[in-house]
């Protein structure tokens, strides 16, 4: 296998057309207060590959068969999580939202089977380009190992005050923040309500509660990752900030904003476990080398691009 920075435009396989680490303009609304669910994407898709304009029916309601709030709330999740994206008057599935969903393109995971396909839907939630600001911040500026809702609502509002003219109010980023912990943990009081049942992203163990009202990221070992999708995170976050070198240190690939150690929550031996995969799962296109003097990824060969390794984990 030949690979490179990967040539493929990011809006087909990524959200963030503009490649920049967080949204220029931070929006805190779309998802209705509702964290996505398991059979909301496939729902979506499958609605939008018949008719475009699907989202702006007042039939969609019907279509779709959920509620006006969770229409607004399943087209929201289907851009922020780049399987979706918005062309003139309608949505069109992109390159990934058909592989991985598409039934009649011979979709890799139309049901959410397989938990590569969560960090993959994670990584475009959270990683280099994402348009959901409070994700993206959240994994990968804000570094509390242990929180609140108060204070990541607190970090948020100083984080999105210093990018836009008029910040949003309080109220606003409080209901972003609690659907981001939605999305990833269960409520901190062991119930479970309505607006938190069935959320996928929940499976990958990133966020759990702990004691009065904390949260804290678990960082660690990840055992649903597959090397491949790891691999294929490492590629896009080299596109974004490293798309003219042959090189990046280990260092920047676990602990640097938008890397797959950061937004996987990975430590450092579990990076390494995964750097050292990659020569065989590449075919020598990816060398770790790992010296007194140096440790670093080496890249070799010519443009390919690394969404191949979708295919290889896949089959």
């Amino acid at each position: 296998m030949t690979m490179t920075i990967p040539t493929v435009s990011p809006s087909e396989i990524h959200l963030g057309a503009t490649l920049s680490l967080l949204p220029t303009n931070p929006s805190f609304a779309g998802h209705q207060t509702f964290a996505v669910r398991s059979g909301w994407l496939k729902k979506g898709l499958d609605a939008l590959l018949e008719d475009g304009t699907v989202f702006n029916r007042p039939d969609a309601l019907v279509t779709l068969g959920v509620g006006k709030n969770m229409v607004t709330s399943i087209r929201h999740w289907l851009l922020m999580m780049g399987v979706a994206q918005v062309e003139g008057r309608e949505l069109k599935a992109t390159l990934l939202g058909k592989r991985i969903f598409g039934d009649l393109e011979g979709g890799f995971d139309p049901y959410l089977e397989d938990p590569a396909t969560l960090w993959i839907l994670h990584w475009n939630l959270c990683g280099p380009g994402s348009a959901a600001f409070t994700w993206a911040w959240a994994f990968n500026v804000f570094r509390e190992y242990e929180w609140t809702r108060d204070g990541l609502t607190d970090a948020v509002m100083d984080a999105a005050g210093s990018r836009v003219v008029k910040p949003p109010s309080r109220e606003t980023v409080e209901r972003d923040v609690a659907t981001f912990v939605q999305t990833y943990a269960a409520d901190e009081r062991g119930q479970n309500t309505e607006d938190s049942l069935d959320c996928p992203l929940r499976g990958l163990g990133l966020i759990r509660p702990g004691f009065e009202r904390h949260f804290r990221f678990e960082i660690g070992s990840k055992p649903s990752l597959p090397p491949a999708i790891f691999a294929w995170a490492l590629g896009h976050f080299w596109r974004w900030k490293y798309a003219h070198t042959k090189t990046v240190s280990v260092r920047d690939i676990t602990h640097a904003e938008g890397s797959p150690g950061v937004v996987f929550k990975l430590d450092d031996d579990s990076v390494l476990e995964y750097l050292d995969a990659l020569a065989d799962l590449t075919d020598g296109a990816l060398r770790f080398e790992d010296t007194p003097i140096v440790r670093q990824v080496v890249l070799h060969g010519r443009q390919t691009g690394f969404d191949t390794l979708l295919e290889t984990h896949y089959a």
